[in-house]
């Protein structure tokens, strides 16, 4: 099965490379203040289901990488540092961690402040 959106956005792109600027294929940007709006509804979407869900690594995984889609390295550190208490064999959890922890202007992040900022994080799901 063909995935025509995958399909036309593809060639929607080669048409926008080919007479020079490949951002007029993907049609006008996003008003930066609604894509503000969006990243703050789905920050609040992950959080309340961490709520609800407190062991779903996969979540926090993906509200850490929301995070710092957005820049806030720093933010990121307590969702990984409990997705990393729960599931410590995680390599992609390793990774973004280091991600966060350099871009967030640290050389390093001791395993006690990983260990605080994973009972703060856990802690902010309860309030």
């Amino acid at each position: 099965m063909t995935n025509w959106r995958a399909v036309t956005i593809s060639l929607g792109l080669a048409v926008g490379w080919i007479v020079g600027n490949p951002a007029v294929a993907l049609g006008p940007a996003l008003d930066p203040q609604a894509e503000v709006q969006v990243n703050v509804a789905r920050v609040e979407g992950l959080t309340q289901h961490l709520r609800n869900n407190p062991q779903d690594v996969d979540e926090m995984e993906h509200l850490a990488a929301l995070y710092m889609a957005n820049g806030s390295y720093d933010a990121a550190l307590g969702p990984l540092a409990r997705a990393l208490q729960l599931d410590p064999h995680r390599r992609s959890l390793w990774v973004a961690l280091d991600v966060a922890v350099i871009r967030s202007g640290r050389k390093m992040i001791s395993d006690s402040d990983l260990t605080r900022r994973a009972a703060e994080f856990s802690s902010k799901l309860r309030d």
